[in-house]
This record gives structure tokens, sequence and C-alpha cells, in this order.
């Protein structure tokens, strides 16, 4: 598959028990040289309302052989959702779901995650332009592919460079129209037809495909005219003061997602499973 379309299998939207929507995406940490898969789902704290155990319901693609089927099913997760200490993330086990829902369906789920391979370091990232075309997928305002269960891609540009921090730590900006619904959506700088590197050498055939981060939150104009930064709300509220998007968006950064690493060795342990 490419890039592209491998991505449409990566993310679920997720309804939270306000009915609040967001977006979450599959991730599998590898430890043991490879040996050790631990497959999560990532999205940001306020997407489940900051409550560790958020139940949270979306749809999963069944598998027929290497590709998805027409099935999806339906499934509501009370999850133990464990926190990033600063950052506005989180992410919950789905090992134990994928199992039950094979040993129910004697199906397995087809997805395909993220993985560590695809977050580049800071000096891998001082190496890109300041301008990068980017991707976002997800579920903007909560729309969604429904028959076909699948999201939405966005396209824009770097706001920052990848590898400078955008007023925070770990925290960058890109131009791109990020509504409700968008946060935990993962953005990926994506180069399918070639790309120039930021010395102006072309690869008119190169294929890249970077994991640059996860958006969770942007700047507004309310009707007085005044800018407000607030994370990317996950529904639409009626409100006296109306916000009007202005294509930006803050994402926070993939290398944070890597912090996670030691909080699951710290409660697997020994049980670590492929």
């Amino acid at each position: 598959m490419k890039p592209t379309t491998q991505m449409l299998y990566s993310t679920v939207r997720l309804v939270a028990s306000n009915d609040s929507i967001g977006t979450g995406f599959f991730f599998n940490f590898i430890f043991d040289e490879g040996e050790t898969v631990v497959p999560v789902v990532i999205t940001n704290k306020h997407v489940i309302n900051y409550n560790q155990t958020e139940e949270v319901r979306f749809f999963l693609h069944t598998k027929n052989a290497d590709f998805p089927d027409d099935e999806k099913l339906e499934i509501s997760l009370k999850g133990n959702w464990i926190f990033h200490p600063d950052q506005d993330l989180c992410f919950c086990f789905v090992s134990p779901l994928l199992q039950q829902i094979k040993s129910q369906k004697q199906k397995d789920i087809f997805y395909i995650p993220i993985t560590e391979n695809l977050i580049f370091d800071n000096a891998q990232l001082e190496e890109l332009s300041a301008i990068e075309d980017v991707v976002m997928v997800g579920y903007p305002q909560g729309l969604w592919d429904q028959k076909n269960n699948l999201p939405l891609f966005r396209k824009g540009i770097t706001s920052s460079h990848p590898a400078t921090d955008f007023n925070d730590t770990n925290v960058g900006a890109v131009d791109m129209a990020c509504f409700p619904g968008s946060s935990g959506s993962p953005i990926f700088i994506l180069n399918e037809n070639g790309y120039t590197d930021k010395n102006g050498n072309s690869d008119l055939d190169g294929k890249r495909v970077i994991f640059l981060g996860i958006l969770f939150q942007g700047p507004q104009f309310n009707a007085r005219g005044e800018l407000v930064i607030e994370n990317i709300p996950t529904q639409q509220k009626v409100s006296a003061v109306t916000p009007l998007m202005i294509n930006l968006g803050y994402y926070i950064k993939a290398s944070e997602i890597l912090v996670f690493r030691s909080e699951i060795e710290k409660r697997l342990g020994s049980k670590l499973v492929s």
C-alpha cells in the first residue's frame, strides 16, 4: 500500500462519554530487538475529558487475509488511560481488546499502526526545511466516511521549523485547517513524488514519510477580534463569543510519545508479549 492508503487504517474516531469527538491512532512500541510488540491507542488527554477511566466508542475494521473486509465493529472501551507527565497526551493498551475480539469473532482486526522508525530525533529534524508539506489524518467536525469507516485527510505546510520549539517545549506549528474533532490527529511530512532538501538538492523519485506530531491546540479569533489560544475542541458549542478559526494548529512533537516506553516497561515488565 502507498503511505496515504496505510494512513487510512491508522486512526479511530473516538466518541467520549459526553458525545464529544476526537481522533486516536494506533501505535506500536517495539521491544527486545523486534521480538516484542505492544500496540496502543494514543490521543490527547482533553479528548477523553482528562479522565483516566473514560469510556470511548469507536469502529474497527475486521481483517480478511491481508486486507480489511466490509465488516466494521462498534466497540465500547472503558480504558485505563495512562497520562504523559507533561504533554496533552495519553495512551491505552489495546492487546486485551484485540485478543477478546479474536476470541469472540474468530477474526483479527485490520489496522496499520504508526511505528517508532517514523519519528525523527532533533538532529534529523535539523536536516529538514522550514517549510515542508504535511498531511493530517482525522475527523474534522467529527466528519468521516461512515459507510467505509475511514478518516479524512487535511493538507498544509509547516509554519515553524520542525526542529525548533514554537513557544513551548516540543511543540510545533502547522498552516492547516484545524477544526473540532481533529484533536489527537497524527501529522506527517509526506512526499510520495520526490522532494527537495534544505540545501536545494532534489530527489525526483524520493519518497519520505515522517511522523511529525499530534495536533492538540490552536489559535482562534473571537468576535471581538481577540486572539485566543485554546485546545482544539472536541465538539461544537453554542457560545456568546463565536470562535473564528485562522487555519493554524499546534502539535506536540512525535518524540514525546517515546516517554511512554518506560511507563510500558514499568507496568508490563516480564509480561511483555508479542
